[in-house]
């Protein structure tokens, strides 16, 4: 996947026991003239609320854009995941828009909330 440059997927370990606690990975959306990714992620819920999260996914924002090249990078956000959204507020990504009926899931079209960031 990374070979082809569809998805690029990172551990994310504690540093004290190097324990994988979960996952961020970065997909691309579309190259050429938009180098447009979006970044999704996963922590064990024992790991939750305790930076772990901002940690690795601000980290990977930075290897997004320098090391991959990507310029825009979008989070898509279930409505009332609260947590989620607090995470990529934290790391500076900004509201852009409710996308309506974008992702199937539980048997329906739902709505997702777009958060992005362009590279500096």
């Amino acid at each position: 996947m990374m070979a082809k440059d569809e998805v690029y997927i990172f551990g994310v370990f504690l540093k004290a026991t190097g324990v994988m606690i979960g996952t961020v990975d970065v997909s691309t959306l579309m190259r050429y003239n938009f180098n447009w990714g979006r970044i999704g992620y996963v922590l064990h819920n024992q790991h939750w609320q305790k930076g772990f999260g901002k940690e690795s996914v601000a980290a990977t924002l930075r290897m997004a854009y320098t090391k991959i090249g990507y310029h825009r990078i979008e989070a898509h956000i279930d409505l009332d995941n609260v947590p989620s959204i607090s995470l990529v507020e934290s790391v500076g990504m900004t509201y852009e828009c409710t996308r309506k009926g974008f992702i199937y899931e539980r048997g329906m079209w739902q709505d997702q909330l777009v958060y992005y960031q362009n590279a500096e």
